[in-house]
This record gives structure tokens, sequence and C-alpha cells, in this order.
């Protein structure tokens, strides 16, 4: 059993308030020498799949917190739900945390400006406390919540003191000498892209932030519902920013009067960003409705007469300085990193455990963590791109995240080959049954798969999400659904397939050099998807030596060799293009015809005995062996010979089932990164190939791709993967 001071559980992807209060907590903490574990959970709130926010996996990174196995046994002194709706609904598998201590840290307040309930904090408070075995304290965030509980007869039990979000004030502090503008009143605000932070009516909004040449209005947070709400164009003494991480201490600075005004409907529960702008010594301007939480740290005043008072301040410097010190001084004494400490001296004591800093980041910040697995399922391609997509990935997962494949590609054996488990599942082109009938037996062998194999986590490589897959996904909840979704798709195609989108968690996009040409169904549907780098199978340092791959191959050490990749040949004719190739290259001496053989390809390859068929796989850890390329411009090969930086003819495949490659080359030739023909044009083919065989113009095209970076989104999507495996869901009720 583990033992920590403070164990925080939270959905931990918040990309706000919340995940920035857990983050300021976890420095105090560890300030002052508590140890703090995070059990992150999938809560009902965030629909879509957003990631862990990155400064609080950076924070773990530097030791300051541990990752913890959902599943494991853990002893605190102090649990903390960070936000009330996190525990909505029981956890689809029981929390082993035994705590003497209990708190829900509500952020959110049960009802808006309207008296509209946002959650039922009975039910909420009842599953909580059986979730954590025992009653449980609620901690409003700020005097704004505990006023609605204090107003409703069966409450839960309330901690005597709000527990305050806390801020370190020294990354925001700004020594204030002058005004930012000496001659305007320089008033601003930031905030996420929320119509509901803004108040709720043109008007109303011009009101407190003027169209007026005594004022610059400076706004982070903008957005097309601030064009909506105010109008196009903007006014001409507005500076609107989109809303970034990181940006906000810079953008503060150049701020001197914060006024923060925002709809009715919106009850704020603390106002992190008010916060913010004390810290960093601007003059706050609120309504009055704030002053019990901000005390002197702030002035109040109704909203027709909020840009008024900053008016007035700012033409008495004196009295703006001492507005601006008294502001700062309430963000370090009341919010700073000593309250959070003092809180937690006064729950728990000394620390059970003196914390080492960077203790953690020998397993990268995870404590004692289970093992996990992850079921891979690829559909049958006309060529090896899904099953490599898979290996990618499957090759980056952490020693104790297995993957487990199951897939309907003849290439089976690849899989075997790198030491993986896989299943074999029969494709209905090859089953001979019809449709209908080949999706209950698909529904039946996943059922199987699923209920022996348990695995967390399932990502779905292929085009179409089969209905016995989507059965499958319906009978087991507690699984999280993964779609592997390759971009660049045909225009009008796939819209049965867009549809079965709602089925998955998340879609995981990788990353598409051409994305700019990309005008396929996929473009209009991006609310689940996660944007990743290019995927390849290997990784730079992986490749062969030029001599060293030539040799793996049995080819010439001198010479000009040519890989020739036109895929399995199985749905697209390339026989014209093969014997154009054979005449050219035999026009020009010393040049090596190179012709990997698709494992999957159901017909000989089209070419003479002087062409070289050597038998391997990954061709990408040889791609050093060759001076240029012939390719299909199918996903896989075109960003491996791209960023592997091959000088390379595109012949794209044209057959209308497959990807849009015919765009991915002309984005590719437009950059003068590479050439491109089509296959059923042999004598144009033939003159850029021709024109490729010319050194100098090789250089060319290899010093345009020389500007592309190395990142490969394997790497990410084995982390989003991990991530989620061990992410316990909350998210649905109970069936």
């Amino acid at each position: 059993m583990s033992t920590y001071d403070v164990v925080i559980l939270a959905d931990l992807r918040f990309p706000g308030g919340t995940s920035t209060a857990i983050l300021e907590e976890i420095r105090a903490s560890a300030a002052a020498g508590y140890r703090t574990a995070l059990i992150p959970f999938k809560g009902p709130v965030l629909r879509y799949p957003h990631p862990v926010h990155p400064e609080l996996a950076a924070a773990v990174d530097q030791g300051l917190a541990d990752f913890v196995d959902p599943l494991s046994d853990i002893h605190c002194g102090l649990i903390l739900v960070h936000h009330p709706q996190l525990i909505t609904h029981a956890p689809m598998a029981p929390l082993r945390v035994r705590a003497e201590q209990r708190l829900v840290v509500v952020h959110h307040p049960p009802f808006d400006g309207d008296g509209q309930p946002f959650y039922d904090h009975r039910v909420i408070a009842a599953t909580t406390a059986e979730v954590l075995g025992g009653e449980t304290e609620w901690a409003p965030v700020g005097p704004a919540v505990r006023r609605q509980f204090l107003r409703v007869a069966d409450g839960p039990v309330l901690t005597p003191e709000d527990w305050f979000n806390i801020l370190n004030p020294d990354p925001w502090s700004t020594r204030r000498t002058s005004f930012a503008d000496p001659q305007r009143c320089v008033i601003g605000r930031h905030s996420r892209p929320d119509p509901l932070k803004w108040p709720a009516t043109r008007d109303a909004v011009l009101e407190v932030y003027p169209d007026d040449p005594r004022f610059a209005v400076r706004v982070l947070g903008g957005g097309p519902f601030l064009d909506e709400l105010v109008g196009r164009p903007l006014p001409a003494g507005w500076e609107v920013s989109p809303f970034a991480y990181g940006v906000a201490p810079a953008f503060l600075r150049n701020v001197d009067f914060y006024l923060y005004y925002h709809h009715p409907r919106w009850v704020e529960a603390f106002g992190r960003v008010i916060l913010e702008a004390m810290a960093a010594g601007c003059v706050v301007v609120l309504p009055p409705g704030f002053e019990a939480l901000f005390g002197e740290g702030a002035c109040y005043a109704e909203p027709a007469e909020a840009a008024a008072l900053a008016l007035a301040l700012h033409g008495d410097p004196d009295a703006s300085q001492a507005r601006s010190l008294a502001g700062a001084a309430v963000a370090r004494e009341r919010f700073g990193p000593g309250c959070h400490q003092a809180r937690l001296r006064e729950r728990l004591g000394a620390p059970c455990r003196r914390l080492v800093r960077g203790a953690a980041l020998a397993d990268r910040g995870w404590g004692r963590r289970g093992p996990r697995r992850v079921l891979l399922m690829t559909s049958n391609g006309i060529g090896l791109g899904h099953l490599t997509r898979m290996l990618a990935i499957a090759r980056r997962l952490p020693p104790d995240v297995e993957p487990v494949f199951a897939t309907m590609s003849q290439a089976i054996r690849l899989v075997r080959r790198e030491g993986f488990m896989v299943e074999h599942l029969s494709f209905h082109d090859h089953s001979r049954v019809d449709i209908s009938r080949w999706n209950r037996f698909l529904a039946q062998e996943l059922a199987e798969l699923l209920n022996f194999y348990c695995p967390q986590v399932l990502v779905f490589d292929g085009n179409m999400p089969h209905q016995g897959l989507l059965d499958a996904l319906h009978r087991h909840p507690g699984m999280i659904p993964i779609w592997m979704r390759r971009a660049m798709w045909r225009q009008g195609s796939g819209t049965e397939a867009i549809g079965r989108e709602s089925a998955f968690e998340a879609v995981l996009e990788p990353g598409e050099l051409a994305a700019v040409v990309d005008r396929g169904p996929t473009t209009l549907s991006v609310a689940r998807t996660r944007f990743l780098a290019p995927v390849r199978l290997c990784n730079p340092a992986e490749a062969e030596t030029r001599a060293a791959a030539r040799a793996a191959l049995d080819l010439p050490a001198e010479g000009t060799c040519v890989l020739v990749q036109l895929g399995s040949g199985n749905n697209f004719d390339y026989r014209a293009a093969w014997h154009r190739l054979q005449t050219v290259a035999k026009d020009h001496s010393g040049v090596t015809l190179v012709a990997v053989r698709s494992p999957i390809a159901e017909q000989p390859l089209p070419v003479g005995p002087e062409v070289r068929q050597p038998s391997v796989y990954p061709i990408a850890r040889y791609l050093n062996a060759f001076d240029l390329a012939v390719s299909a411009a199918g996903y896989n090969m075109f960003h491996e010979l791209v960023l592997g930086r091959v000088p390379t003819l595109f012949v794209p495949n044209e057959h209308p089932m497959m990807d849009d490659q015919g765009a991915r080359a002309r984005w590719a030739v437009r950059r003068g990164m590479a050439l491109h023909a089509h296959a059923g044009d042999p004598y144009g083919l033939g003159r850029r190939f021709a024109e490729l065989l010319v050194p100098e113009n090789r250089a060319t095209l290899a010093r345009a791709m020389s500007i592309l970076g190395p990142v490969n989104g394997a790497d990410q999507a084995a982390g989003i993967i991990t991530e989620m495996a061990y992410m316990l869901r909350a998210d649905r009720p109970e069936t």
C-alpha cells in the first residue's frame, strides 16, 4: 500500500481554472514537503478528448506529485475531490483509497444566475460518500458558492472556511512605475472564449469596455463569439488576441485597469483571472458581488460606472498606485501558497514522509501502477498502412501497457514477427458471406476477444467502423474506444463512416503534411479529434547507414539505387508504369531498380529479372540505401519518404476507394519537395523519372525537405492511449 499526505481525485483534462488550481496546490504542497498523488478520473463534464493539462503533466515530470494507478491501494491523510460533478456517477471500478479526511472542493456553484440547477448535489453527495467510504465535507471555493448552498434546506456538510484558489504571485508580479499609455486609459480582461464570461448584449459590453478614444481595450480570449456579440468590425480601440496558455502574465503587464464583468446567468465561483490581475499589479474593478471575496484588493462599481471609475483613477496616478499595491498585497497574503500550506498543516500536521524532489522522474511521474491491456484492431487495407500505424504505436507503449492485435490483414505474420500477441479476424470479402451476417459474426468474435483479454482501451485503425465493431463496443461500455483515422479522404466520400464517429471517445488523426489541401469530410468533423504529428514506424536513429542498408538488401555498394514502391497492385494497374520505369532505367548506366514486394500482393510484380526484389519489412529502416524513389502516395510511404528526405517521384494510386493521393503528391510538388506523374501517362512518367536521375535535381528536392521536423506522432499516440488506459471512468450512469 502506498502512503501519501494528499490524494487528489480529478479530471486532469480541464483546460481552465480547476486544473490551474490543482497545479498551484501541488506546487505549494511540494514546497512544504507534502507528498501528493493524482488519480486521473474521466468525469462527465468534458465530452471530448481533451489532453491532460500540459502544466499538470509537467509538474509530475518535475517530481512534484505522482500519477497513481486508480486501482491501487492507497492510504492518505486527506483526499480532495476537485470539482463537485466528478463523482456524479460511481466509477466503473472500485476505488481503493483509505483516507482520514475527505473533501469535495466545489469549483462550480449548484445553480446558475437564473436559479436553474447545474447538478444534483444530493445525488452527488450520496455517491461520493459511497465511493470514498464515508461522509465527505464540501469546501466552497468562495462566498458565491457558499451562499447558494446555505439557501438550500438539504445542502451538504460545508467546511467552516472556504477553500480559496491559491496563486504564487511571483511569476505575475510587475513593478509599475507608469501607465502603459499615459494618454489613454488602458483597460483589459482575459478569460476562456466563452460568451457567458461576458456581459449579455452588445450595449452591455460597450458600457464596460467603451468604444471611446479615451480608452484602449485589450482582450485575451477573443473568438467568433465575440464577433457575434459585439459585431464586426470590432471597435477601433480594441486589441483582441485568442486565448492561449502561458501568455497571461505578459498580457497583464500591458493592462493598467482590469475590468471583469460577465453574463447575468453566469455565477463566478471564484474568479481566478481576477486574482491573476491583482497579482500582476493591475487596478481591478469588479461588480459589488465580489467584495466579500477580494475585499480591499479591488474597487467595486456597477457596470455603468466601471469605465468612469477607471478613467478617474487614470487621472490620479497616486491613487492608482495605491490601489495597485493593495491588490498585489491581498493576492500574496490571502491567496498565496502559504494559505494552502497553512490549511494542510491544520488538517494533517507535519508531512507523513518528506517529499524527495525528482524521485518520481525515473518512471515518468508514476507511482506503482498495475498492468493494462490495449486492443489494437485494424481493418483489411489494400496496403499495409493500417497495420503499420498500429505497429508504430505498439512499439512505443510502455512496458506495463500490453498491446494485443486483432487484425483483418493478411500480413498477420508481421505482427507475430515483432513479438506481439495477435488474433486474426476474417474480412467479409474473404469469408464469402453477406455483409449483415458477417457483421454479426464480427460482433461475436470481438465480444469473445474483449471478454478474454479485458482491454482498457480499443484502438481501431480503418476507414469504416464496421457495424459489428459498433455492436461490440455497445456491449462493453467500460472500455475506452478510439478511432485512428487518417485524413485526406476524397471529397464526397465517407458520409456513413463519419456518422459513426460518435461511437468513439476520441479520434486520433495522424499528422498530414498536406493538410492544407485536404478537402475531405474529416476536416468538418473535428470535435473529438486529437491531432498528431505524422506517424512513422521507425525513428531516424533506427535507420541503417547507407553502406549497412545496401549490404542488408544485397545491393551494389556503388551506383544509383531506386526504390520502387507502388503498393500491392491489388486494386490499381501499375503495369504501364513499371514498363516505362524499366525502359528508362536501361538507358542510364549504373541504375538499379529495387522493388520491395508487398506481403499481401495477389499477383507477381510485372518486372524483369534485372529488378531486385528483396523481401524486407519495414523498408523505412533501409531508406538510406536509396538515392531516389518512385512510389504511390499513400499516407505511410509518403511521409516516410518526405520526412526521410528521399527525392521521390510520386505516382498516386487513383482508385476511387483510396485516399486523395493526387492532392498529397501535388502538395509536395508545389513546395519543391517531390515530382509527380500519373500512372496512365507513361510518357510523362518517363520524363519525370529521367529528371530525378540527375543528381543536381535530387539535391534540390532534398534541400526543400530538410526544413521538416523529426517529431513522430506514434510517440504522441502511445502517450494518449496510455493516459486513457490509466483513467478511471466515471462519466456514465450505472446500467
